[in-house]
């Protein structure tokens, strides 16, 4: 008897374990997968998990009718893009594990007009489309530039002016249209321009003149002066030799980086001889602005 009243000891016991692992199956549950397949996250058609919607582009295009009826808002991936942007200005592509990732925040609104039939959103969400063999797609290419526009042609600016070092500057005036030697500082800002279409999309000026490339800037109300702007890679620096002489603008690069109080710039036309990089202290008397493209 008295060995059956020890084991009923263990009955609240035991009752306790029973309540705890029920209330743990059930938290489990409540943040369970809800997808049309479980499966890992970048290998499944549809996997919504802690308010993050993942998304297979490859299966997309070739699931079943219904996760195509998900894209049927736009006739293109590009469009619907337009409509996360809308809603989402922090829209970005990225890149993981050498794939592009589309990522967006989505209002609930916005996510259960999407994926309502199929998902049970309560709550905002964030939305991850991966793309696989993404450096092959033009249509990836082309969302990649419209989500990051400015570091895309930041970065390429820059990239083709560093290229352009050592070179003399025949190539540079002669694209412009001369057939003999001229200042060609501005020359050859220009030229690196036109290699991405800015200049007639109006973006940066095709000047020979350093001022008129001055007053472009002045004009759109993207001229900044160094004691209130950081320049950044891809922007246009006016020198003015002699700032405590005069106020002539008397020379034109495309910034490279800053670092350590230092701006690089890449400039042509340097000793009247060729492309080179030149740094300066970010509070040189040197520098006279900043001309900042609006991308």
């Amino acid at each position: 008897m008295n060995n059956n009243k020890f084991y009923l000891l263990f009955i609240p016991i035991i009752l306790i374990i029973v309540i705890s692992l029920t209330i743990i199956e059930a938290t489990l549950n409540d943040n369970h997968v809800d997808a049309i397949e479980v499966n890992d996250k970048f290998n499944s058609n549809l996997l919504f998990y802690n308010n993050v919607i993942y998304i297979d582009y490859d299966e997309i295009l070739n699931f079943n009718s219904q996760i195509n009826n998900l894209i049927n808002v736009s006739s293109s991936l590009n469009s619907l893009v337009d409509i996360f942007m809308k809603e989402d200005k922090n829209i970005k592509m990225y890149s993981e594990e050498d794939n592009k990732v589309l990522e967006t925040n989505l209002s609930k609104e916005l996510a259960q007009k999407l994926f309502g039939s199929y998902l049970n959103i309560k709550n905002d969400v964030v939305l991850k489309i991966l793309f696989r063999d993404a450096n092959n797609r033009q249509e990836v290419k082309n969302i990649d530039f419209k989500i990051n526009k400015e570091q895309i042609l930041r970065e390429g600016i820059v990239k083709t002016a560093v290229e352009q070092v050592g070179n003399t500057g025949e190539k540079y005036w002669e694209w412009y249209g001369y057939n003999h030697r001229v200042e060609w500082c501005a020359v050859f800002v220009s030229w690196v321009a036109e290699q991405y279409d800015l200049i007639d999309s109006g973006v940066m000026p095709k000047f020979i003149w350093v001022k008129k490339g001055v007053d472009f800037f002045e004009e759109k109300k993207q001229l900044k002066f160094p004691n209130e702007y950081t320049p950044k890679g891809g922007d246009i620096i006016f020198y003015n030799w002699n700032a405590h002489e005069n106020d002539i603008i008397d020379h034109v690069g495309i910034v490279e980086k800053v670092q350590n109080g230092y701006v690089y710039a890449i400039e042509g036309n340097v000793g009247y001889k060729d492309v080179q990089r030149k740094k300066y202290k970010l509070n040189s008397s040197y520098i006279y602005a900043y001309g900042v493209p609006q991308f």
